[in-house]
Protein backbone atom coordinates (compact mmCIF):
# COMPACT_ATOMS: atom_id res chain seq x y z
CA UNK A 1 0.00 0.00 0.00
CA UNK A 2 2.89 2.27 0.53
CA UNK A 3 3.96 1.55 -2.59
CA UNK A 4 0.69 2.91 -4.52
CA UNK A 5 0.26 6.22 -2.20
CA UNK A 6 3.99 7.01 -2.94
CA UNK A 7 3.61 6.49 -6.49
CA UNK A 8 0.12 8.73 -6.56
CA UNK A 9 1.83 11.62 -4.08
CA UNK A 10 4.70 11.35 -6.85
CA UNK A 11 2.17 11.86 -9.80
CA UNK A 12 0.49 14.54 -7.78
CA UNK A 13 3.93 16.60 -7.17
CA UNK A 14 4.62 15.97 -10.93
CA UNK A 15 1.63 17.32 -11.89
CA UNK A 16 1.20 20.28 -10.07
CA UNK A 17 5.09 21.30 -10.81
CA UNK A 18 3.68 21.21 -14.37
CA UNK A 19 0.91 22.91 -13.64
CA UNK A 20 3.18 25.75 -11.61
CA UNK A 21 4.84 26.77 -15.03
CA UNK A 22 2.12 26.64 -16.91
CA UNK A 23 0.59 29.10 -14.62
CA UNK A 24 3.84 30.85 -14.96
CA UNK A 25 4.06 31.37 -18.67
CA UNK A 26 0.17 31.92 -19.03
CA UNK A 27 1.31 35.29 -16.52
CA UNK A 28 3.93 36.20 -17.95
CA UNK A 29 3.35 35.66 -21.98
CA UNK A 30 -0.35 34.97 -22.54
CA UNK A 31 -3.27 36.12 -20.20
CA UNK A 32 -4.71 39.67 -19.76
CA UNK A 33 -6.21 38.25 -16.88
CA UNK A 34 -3.47 37.85 -13.59
CA UNK A 35 -5.98 36.46 -11.35
CA UNK A 36 -6.31 33.16 -13.01
CA UNK A 37 -3.06 32.88 -13.63
CA UNK A 38 -1.98 33.27 -10.11
CA UNK A 39 -4.57 30.79 -8.68
CA UNK A 40 -3.12 28.30 -10.76
CA UNK A 41 -0.04 29.03 -9.45
CA UNK A 42 -1.31 29.06 -6.13
CA UNK A 43 -2.96 26.00 -6.58
CA UNK A 44 -0.25 24.01 -7.83
CA UNK A 45 1.98 25.01 -4.52
CA UNK A 46 -0.34 23.47 -2.57
CA UNK A 47 -0.85 20.35 -4.74
CA UNK A 48 2.92 20.11 -4.91
CA UNK A 49 3.42 20.05 -0.73
CA UNK A 50 0.50 17.88 -0.60
CA UNK A 51 2.12 15.29 -3.24
CA UNK A 52 5.42 15.84 -2.39
CA UNK A 53 4.60 15.23 1.68
CA UNK A 54 2.16 12.17 0.68
CA UNK A 55 5.71 11.12 -0.86
CA UNK A 56 7.44 11.18 1.56
CA UNK A 57 5.96 10.16 4.55
CA UNK A 58 5.71 7.45 2.55
CA UNK A 59 9.40 6.73 1.96
CA UNK A 60 11.36 4.39 3.37
CA UNK A 61 14.81 3.48 3.14
CA UNK A 62 14.36 -0.51 2.81
CA UNK A 63 15.78 -1.32 5.94
CA UNK A 64 12.93 -0.68 8.39
CA UNK A 65 10.11 -1.98 7.53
Amino acid sequence: MNDFLMTIGGFAALASFIGFFIGLVRLIFVSEDKKTSLKIILYSVIGFVVGFGTCAANFSLGGMH
